[in-house]
């Protein structure tokens, strides 16, 4: 397991690169079959934070609860920020501090599905679809559109999981653009759309020359300019945005974005990194050493706070090292550079 996780983060850095009868109840957490393995069992820790520094995001949902409220918003947030561990986490917090939320369980599902950073995971298949069918069992409980969140993530995953899971990731892709479509004021369904059309084509949204939008490229790049012009600080739009755009070869479009980012969620230390991909391409690199060492920092805090491990202190931490490491070859920094260079070996062998 140590030898594959330390693999993904040096071709990432370098890339960048039911089991259970329902019955009509929900199943208390702890029945879900087990989580990945990758995620080193941070969603099953209990006692989950609420953050300070991770912005004021809110979605709001069908709970009585203040206290469901907030570890839902958090565990959009943390979506947002690609650490789908700690949102699991904050998703059954919610859950167990209200047993009737429905989109407590969307959250969870949505959570163990494939990003752009992480194909689906073999072993997350059978809690996905058992939280799924959590959601499921307490849509009586949820409003309309709620229900259409769940009718939609439902085209996501297959009891029994297909070898090629490429037609469930465009299957969700359309059944996002259709609750996009029929919830327009509804940003987020704006963002999880674009972001399910960025799942179909990972990292590959642009032609070989840069110009020609490939796939659902157009589509994507759209979406988000359409949900930024109705809310310029939408933290989730900014952050894909940058991903959309950054290949282009007009990845400027993008800065203001950068620009935007990082004080929406300052302690998060992959929001905190991301304006990077776009100031290390317009040459920025001053800018792109000061945000990576500081989201570096905020990761280390994270991750000994909460004794965080598996795929997102491997993955994304090790990322903002690289990042320093290749800002400061573009400033003629050789001392930085290779003292970043040696942090990342380090944490690669960790």
């Amino acid at each position: 397991m140590k030898r594959i996780l330390s693999l993904f983060v040096v071709l990432f850095a370098v890339g960048a690169a039911r089991a259970a009868d329902m019955s009509g109840m929900a199943m208390p957490a702890m029945t879900l079959p087990p989580m990945p393995a990758l995620y080193a069992g941070i969603p099953d820790k209990p006692g989950a934070p609420l953050f300070e520094g991770y912005g004021d995001h809110r979605h709001p949902i069908s709970t009585k609860n203040p206290k469901t409220q907030a570890y839902f918003d958090q565990g959009v947030r943390l979506l947002f920020a690609f650490n789908h561990a700690e949102a699991i986490r904050s998703f059954r917090e919610a859950a167990r501090l209200d047993p009737d939320c429905a989109m407590c369980w969307w959250g969870v599902s949505f959570a163990l599905g494939p990003n752009i950073n992480l194909p689906m995971q073999p072993d997350a298949a059978a809690p996905a679809w058992a939280a799924l069918e959590m959601a499921r069992a307490l849509e009586a409980n949820a409003s309309p559109e709620e229900r259409a969140w769940i009718e939609a993530l439902g085209a996501r995953y297959a009891k029994e999981p297909p070898d090629d899971r490429h037609p469930l990731d465009e299957a969700f892709a359309s059944a996002m653009g259709k609750l996009w479509h029929n919830h327009p004021d509804d940003l987020d369904a704006g963002v999880f759309y674009s972001e399910a059309m960025m799942d179909t084509q990972p990292w590959d949204y642009w032609e070989a020359d840069a110009q020609t939008s490939k796939g659902h490229g157009a589509d994507i790049v759209s979406t988000l300019e359409t949900v930024l012009k109705k809310e310029p600080l939408h933290p989730g739009a900014l952050h894909l945005y940058i991903h959309a755009v950054e290949a282009s070869s007009t990845p400027e479009r993008a800065e203001a974005a950068a620009d935007k980012l990082e004080p929406l969620m300052p302690e998060a230390g992959h929001i905190v990194h991301m304006p990077s991909h776009i100031y290390y391409r317009v040459g920025r690199y001053e800018d792109a050493v000061e945000v990576n060492t500081l989201a570096a920092k905020k990761d280390e805090d994270y991750i000994a706070a909460c004794q965080a491990q598996g795929f997102y202190p491997l993955a994304y931490y090790s990322h903002n090292i690289h990042f320093l490491w290749t800002s400061s070859e573009m400033l003629g920094r050789y001392a930085a550079a290779k003292d970043a260079s040696m942090r990342l070996t380090k944490a690669a062998a960790a």
